[in-house]
């Protein structure tokens, strides 16, 4: 009995999250650094995406290798909810906002960014409420400080999901030694 209350809040995959994360906030700040007018580098950041897709999420050794388990339904389909929020939201702010303000388009784009990782706070914890409120609030202040070049917040951006990733990467299973406290 114990036992499926505790597996069910697990987060089995933050550590595959987090690396993802740490990979794409280095993806961002790179294509940020040599975007130039585009602001961010679309071919760099979508190839880069991509490829880090398929090899972190994809291919199975680096999520055998990262996770403890595997996530339950319920989170499976919090999870495919969230992404399909994200692409759902980028996709209206390409089409709202089009190419005419570039500065405008990228930070909309972070702000869903920001918005589908509240979807994930079912499968990796509260740690993903706050990534969404730092993201999101990274990139409200580019919306008002027009005069701070663009590169600033989407550097910022990378590193919050850097740092967060990291700390994500860092995480222990912590179902294993709860249950080995029990079982004493």
């Amino acid at each position: 009995m114990v036992k499926d209350k505790i597996k069910g809040a697990e987060f089995n995959t933050q550590r595959t999250c987090g690396l993802w994360l740490v990979y794409i906030g280095l993806i961002i700040i790179i294509s940020a650094i040599i975007g130039g007018e585009l602001l961010i580098q679309p071919f760099l950041i979508g190839f880069g995406f991509f490829i880090g897709y398929f090899v972190i999420f994809v291919f199975p050794y680096v999520n055998q290798k990262l996770s403890y388990g595997k996530n339950s339904k319920f989170q499976d389909r919090m999870d495919n909810i969230a992404v399909f929020l994200n692409i759902i939201l980028c996709t209206l702010c390409g089409l709202v906002i089009g190419s005419g303000n570039l500065r405008l388009l990228w930070l909309c784009i972070f702000i869903a960014v920001g918005i589908h990782f509240f979807g994930f706070y079912f499968s990796q914890g509260k740690i993903m409420l706050l990534l969404a409120a730092l993201t999101i609030f990274n990139s409200l202040l580019g919306l008002f400080l027009i005069s701070v070049p663009f590169l600033l917040f989407a550097v910022i951006d990378g590193v919050i999901k850097i740092g967060f990733g990291i700390k994500m990467l860092m995480q222990r299973q912590v179902h294993s030694e709860k249950l080995s406290k029990i079982s004493l």
